[in-house]
Formats: C-alpha cells, sequence, structure tokens
C-alpha cells in the first residue's frame, strides 16, 4: 500500500486543509500561523508513525521464527 493512502496520512491532510480553511474563512491566517499549524500537524504524523514502527518491530521480535 502506498504510504499515501495509509489513514494516518489522509487525517493528517483533512486536519491541515480544515484548519487552513478556517483561519483563511475568519481571515486570521499569517504565515507564522500556517508554520505553526503545518508543524503541529507533520509533528503529530510523524510521532504517529515514529510508535507504530517501534510496535511493529516489537511485535516482530517476539513472533516466533515461522517454520520448523
Amino acid at each position: 500500500m502506498s504510504r499515501y493512502l495509509s489513514r494516518k496520512f489522509i487525517l493528517a491532510m483533512v486536519f491541515t486543509i480544515t484548519g487552513c480553511a478556517v483561519f483563511a474563512f475568519t481571515a486570521k491566517l499569517t504565515g507564522g500561523e500556517f508554520i505553526s499549524l503545518v508543524g503541529i500537524v507533520l509533528g503529530a504524523f510523524t510521532a504517529g508513525d515514529v510508535a507504530l514502527n517501534a510496535i511493529h518491530k516489537r511485535n516482530s521480535e517476539t513472533d516466533p521464527p515461522a517454520g520448523g
């Protein structure tokens, strides 16, 4: 599966687009606020990705070897 079709990535894009739309419609979107919004969303996405990779690594190390 493509990494751009993952639920985490789609959710990050939804939050970014929604946040930008809210700031744009309230006419309060400045450069600093845009950078903060994207930084927070990107940080949350990255943290989720790192946590998921750690879980997969831990589970793969505890699985018994396949075959006999």
